[in-house]
């Protein structure tokens, strides 16, 4: 049996690991072979991201050299996907080179798209990337008081992420010293602070103690960069001095 994994990041790793682990008589057999191919060598951290923005972590360390996070069992290549051919079973590569398989295992991860809510990519900072977390870094170096808002889009990767940024940049914020020239603004789609209701339920009061203010149902509709408001679906609009956005996510 041919199990190929499409993919070399947390998913793709956990599923290849895993799989490798239960079959292990199987794979010493030669009955199962397990192939894993990526367009990296390396691997991202990618949670770490959060806590590059903070400061608690630097870029370096969000890397691991993948082969080195498999098992050694694992056929690892690096020669990303071009083409796949579910009718035939089999995939191409950007090498030429064609891969068949038995079972497919896509694990290529969700990318994200600011550009296609109007003014985001303009008007807005992220920590979905090593460079837009290295510019968040610096801008809330920088900041010297006023209006931080967060905009969420809804899925996105690490459900949690905008709850804990929140609780981030109070904390952040109050180490400076300028908590109390700070406003800080959370902004969810849905008619709570967070679509899992457990983590709402905690959320909420918890917010009230660190003086978050928040709005749902805000779905986000657009932002003016120069005039630095975000507009909502639902006719709100906030100004700001620094946005923080949870982009839309595209698989």
């Amino acid at each position: 049996m041919r199990i190929l994994v499409v993919g070399g990041g947390t998913g793709g790793t956990i599923l290849a690991n895993n799989l490798t682990r239960r079959l292990t008589s199987e794979i010493r057999a030669g009955r199962v072979r397990i192939t894993m191919l990526s367009d990296s060598d390396r691997h991202m951290y990618q949670p770490g991201l959060l806590y590059v923005a903070f400061g608690q972590m630097t870029p370096d360390q969000l890397y691991r050299d993948q082969a080195s996070m498999l098992e050694p069992s694992i056929d690892f290549q690096v020669d990303a996907v071009t083409e796949f051919h579910f009718d035939k079973n089999q995939v191409k590569t950007q090498s030429g080179k064609i891969h068949k398989y038995d079972i497919l295992a896509i694990a290529t991860g969700a990318r994200i798209v600011p550009q296609e809510v109007p003014g985001l990519s303009e008007g807005s900072e992220n920590f979905f990337t090593e460079e837009g977390a290295v510019r968040l870094h610096r801008r809330l170096r920088e900041f010297q008081g006023g209006t931080v808002a967060m905009v969420v889009s809804i899925p996105h990767k690490c459900p949690v992420a905008p709850v804990e940024a929140m609780f981030m940049l109070h904390d952040f914020f109050k180490a400076r010293g300028i908590r109390d020239k700070v406003k800080l603004r959370y902004h969810y789609p849905t008619n709570r602070v967070h679509a899992t209701s457990n983590v709402a339920q905690w959320a909420k009061p918890e917010f009230d103690k660190a003086g978050i203010e928040y709005e749902t149902l805000f779905n986000l509709k657009e932002v003016d960069p120069v005039n630095k408001i975000v507009h909502s679906e639902e006719g709100s609009a906030v100004k700001y001095d620094l946005l923080i956005s949870i982009p839309p996510h595209r698989g």
